[in-house]
């Protein structure tokens, strides 16, 4: 808990710098290279996170030795006086920071002497923290056992970090000539332009600047819908997936689902494009913009994705164990049961999502279905762990809170949620809030703690995730179940640390309950804060 605890603080502190302030932009000054400096500074702490990931990852076949190590060297550490020490450390380097970055910027202080000042907070802002989470006997055993492989974790992150923004900068510098997007988007383009030609007569095609559709209704195939972005979700996904279930594939055979996915997704992405067009050709222009082109090319990801795992599982060359063997029906099966409600709950949003744009008129329906696949299970949860304690609550207190300092200023004006329920009979209006309250409250809460508590975070520790007792985690599992929980939520970071919260909730008894209770917690306070300070933003 105390580990946990100080790696919060590090991760409130980065998330309240990053939030807050931006690195100067490039400007003429006199000492150049300085500004320069403070410029590329922002690239620092990203890369931090990549070289401390990948020494993680190298290092993780000596994560037990590793953590034993570090048991044994806390027996009778002080470490509250290096957290002190720390704190009045950050606060010191946060006024630095607030001088130099804050706005209106002075460039005097964009100069040599400042530039060490701040980098020399930083530095014993970081050494505190790391002497408060550990002695450092305990740093110098590592460093010297360990050294070759935290020297190739810092090369991993730092090449990983300067990939990142060379492609980013390689992006932007092709976004205006698309040459090399049309190796993609050329190709999509003329198969799209012979799936219409079977419905269509009077297309218009523009392959000088990638235009498509007919006299009524024409989009351009941008570098984003030319496959690209589809084909870099399906290689992560897949690489991910390859990893986490290594002891159960067939390799190098099962390396085929790569190039067997991207066909699969640019195809299917030619097809939702011809279906974007006949839509906004014959039906509505609006739902073919908003509902479905936002939603569509999701649909099409998961269901490639459940492709490649049942396949994986299915062909004899994919896997090591033996396909066609009879599998539990979903009634009995532990796994189909915590994660059937959250599963039926995505695919019901997707699908219904391609059908409206800005009001979601179709929440009541979607919980229904949420509400029958957690009856249809309701004998297997009996057995989770319902009784909880009055941390749970505070911790639900505490994520709302935490969610609330990071939700950005909502926009002037009415929300599209507001104008649905104006243009709605009161009757209506009131049965559609009842629904997004007891669903907001209540089933969602229920089927994501299901899912990411009661299955993932087992199955990331153990293949017979039934015999993981609820609430034990690794470093593994809690940082990994906690990132995909944010993003499950368009609110990435606050979901985040709201999954590490209720992971710790988990943890504290091993009780189910305690979990769920505190989730409810944070989502009636957000429902609270909705109905009663109009802050419509909180639900989209």
């Amino acid at each position: 808990m105390r580990w946990l605890l100080i790696l919060g603080i590090a991760a409130a502190e980065i998330t309240a710098l990053a939030a807050r302030y931006e690195a100067p932009p490039l400007q003429p000054y006199e000492n150049d290279w300085t500004a320069k400096l403070f410029h590329f500074s922002k690239e620092v702490w990203p890369a931090g996170l990549w070289m401390a990931g990948a020494c993680c990852l190298i290092l993780s076949p000596r994560h037990k030795a590793i953590l034993a190590n570090l048991r044994e060297h806390g027996i009778g550490y002080r470490w509250q006086s290096w957290l002190i020490g720390h704190m009045l450390a950050f606060a010191a380097f946060a006024g630095f920071t607030q001088l130099i970055f804050g706005i209106p910027r002075d460039p005097a202080h964009l100069t040599l002497p400042w530039l060490a000042g701040w980098t020399g907070m930083a530095g014993v802002t970081v050494f505190s923290w790391m002497m408060a989470f550990a002695p450092g006997h305990f740093w110098q055993r590592l460093v010297r056992r360990e050294y070759a492989a935290l020297f190739a974790g810092c090369l991993l992150g730092t090449g990983a970090q300067t990939l990142i923004v060379m492609l980013g900068r390689f992006e932007t510098s092709l976004l205006g000539q698309n040459e090399f997007w049309n190796m993609l988007g050329t190709p999509t383009l003329y198969i799209v332009h012979a799936l219409l030609g079977w419905i269509y007569a009077d297309l218009v095609i523009q392959p000088e600047n990638l235009i498509l559709g007919t006299a009524a209704f024409r989009v351009k195939i941008s570098y984003a819908c030319s496959g690209i972005e589809g084909i870099s979700l399906i290689v992560l996904f897949l690489a991910l997936y390859l990893w986490l279930f290594r002891k159960e594939l067939r390799f190098p055979q099962v390396f085929w689902l790569f190039p067997l996915g991207i066909a699969a997704v640019w195809l299917a992405n030619a097809v939702r494009i011809a279906l974007l067009i006949a839509i906004g050709t014959s039906f509505s222009p609006e739902t073919a913009m908003q509902g479905f082109h936002s939603q569509a090319g999701w649909i099409i990801f998961t269901l490639i994705a459940i492709g490649a795992i049942t396949l994986s599982n299915r062909m004899q060359c994919f896997t090591l164990t033996q396909p066609g063997l009879p599998a539990a029906t979903p009634a009995k099966n532990p796994a189909s049961a915590l994660l059937f409600p959250l599963l039926a709950l995505m695919a019901a949003t997707m699908i219904t999502s391609v059908f409206f744009s800005g009001f979601d008129s179709f929440y009541p329906l979607r919980m229904a279905i949420l509400a029958a696949t957690l009856y249809y299970f309701r004998k297997y949860y009996r057995n989770l762990g319902w009784a909880w304690a009055w941390h749970a609550p505070a911790i639900g207190t505490a994520v709302f809170l935490l969610w609330m300092l990071l939700e950005p200023d909502a926009a002037e004006g009415v929300t599209p949620m507001q104008e649905g329920l104006a243009e709605l009979p009161n009757g209506m209006a009131g049965a559609w809030l009842v629904f997004r309250v007891l669903g907001s409250v209540i089933a969602v809460p229920l089927a994501e703690e299901f899912a990411f508590r009661g299955y993932l975070l087992r199955k990331l520790i153990a293949k017979d995730f039934e015999s993981v007792p609820l609430g034990r985690l690794t470093l593994l599992s809690f940082l990994l179940t906690s990132v995909l929980f944010g993003l499950l939520h368009e609110r990435w970071l606050a979901g985040t640390l709201a999954g590490m919260g209720y992971a710790l909730a988990l943890h504290r008894r091993g009780q189910l309950g305690d979990a769920v209770i505190a989730h409810m917690t944070t989502n009636a306070l957000i429902a609270v804060a909705v109905l009663t300070q109009s802050r419509w933003s909180l639900w989209t």
